[in-house]
């Protein structure tokens, strides 16, 4: 049995809950009182046998709130509730880290991490050049891995099967809601999951919302708008000269499942199958700041990493 820690919660993200019931099934009474509707109505959609990954399971909790780390725990099965993150590192044999400030990434993976423990790390992973820097060893060496579920998204399969005969793609357009900062990486991850990345440079454009191109090495650009407050909209659209293709990324149970099976898979597995593309993504990230803020084109290959 594989024994994963669940760490820390952060403003509008239920990960804590949605992927400790995936792995552990979930208890109907305390989930439908955990505050998070919108995914004890997808829970409930779906049977008993999609529950449990791989043998494993999440046993200790920690947030910052002990009182929400509880409710967690009788969510989604828990056993154990810990007062400090660190009391778990020898009782686990991985750790997901389902917080998405990135800011506080780097603080609470680096005791797991450096204790030999596998880790997955929320999206974003960082968008600190230096924290990048000390997590590349790790990613490259498959300890590490961060990505949004959407790099796994059941809506994006059917152009992954048939990409050979989709024709020369023109361009790819990722529309998201709320920031660039949080939520284009869903986008990112979903456009290159399927898709090499040849990016080049990032440009803002300046709008009444958050929008950047993305220009790669074959001519070819990446449109992502982040739409800010709108209805839930996580869309990615190919375009060739011959095919149109359209994929609205809303099934969050089957990328949030195949996503942790990805996780679990490398730890029975110890096979690397996390590579620097996740460095890549985050220096899209980090340029699209860097090109808002001056309102120039911002090459990838300035960013060091």
């Amino acid at each position: 049995m594989i024994k994963i820690g669940i760490i820390g919660i952060s403003d509008g993200n239920g990960h804590p809950y949605s992927f400790s019931a995936i792995i552990n099934g979930y208890d109907d009474k305390y989930m439908s009182l955990s505050g998070w509707d919108n995914i004890y109505n997808y829970l409930k959609e779906r049977p008993i046998s999609d529950f449990g990954i791989q043998d494993s399971k999440i046993t200790h909790v920690w947030t910052q709130d002990l009182k929400e780390s509880r409710k967690i725990a009788k969510a989604s099965k828990i056993d154990n509730v810990v007062e400090k993150y660190e009391d778990m590192i020898e009782h686990v044999d991985a750790v997901i880290i389902a917080r998405d400030d990135y800011q506080s990434h780097k603080k609470i993976a680096k005791p797991f991490l450096e204790a030999g423990k596998y880790v997955f790390i929320d999206k974003p992973l960082s968008l600190d050049i230096d924290d990048l820097i000390y997590f590349k060893p790790f990613i490259k060496s498959g300890q590490l891995m961060s990505c949004s579920g959407i790099k796994y998204a059941p809506e994006l399969d059917k152009i992954k099967r048939d990409l050979k005969d989709f024709g020369k793609i023109k361009l790819i357009r990722g529309t998201t809601v709320k920031s660039w900062e949080k939520y284009a990486i869903h986008m990112l991850d979903g456009i290159f999951s399927v898709v090499p990345f040849h990016v080049k440079s990032v440009q803002y454009n300046s709008s009444n919302h958050e929008s950047f191109t993305l220009f790669n090495f074959d001519g070819s650009i990446i449109q992502i708008d982040a739409l800010g407050s709108s209805e839930l909209t996580l869309r990615i659209e190919f375009f060739s000269d011959i095919k149109y293709y359209k994929a609205d990324t809303l099934n969050a149970f089957d990328a949030f499942r195949r996503t942790l099976w990805n996780f679990i898979d490398t730890i029975k597995n110890k096979e690397k199958t996390n590579s620097l593309l996740t460095l890549d993504l985050m220096k899209v990230l980090i340029a699209g700041n860097m090109s808002k803020a001056s309102n120039k084109i911002i090459q990838l290959d300035s960013l060091g990493v």
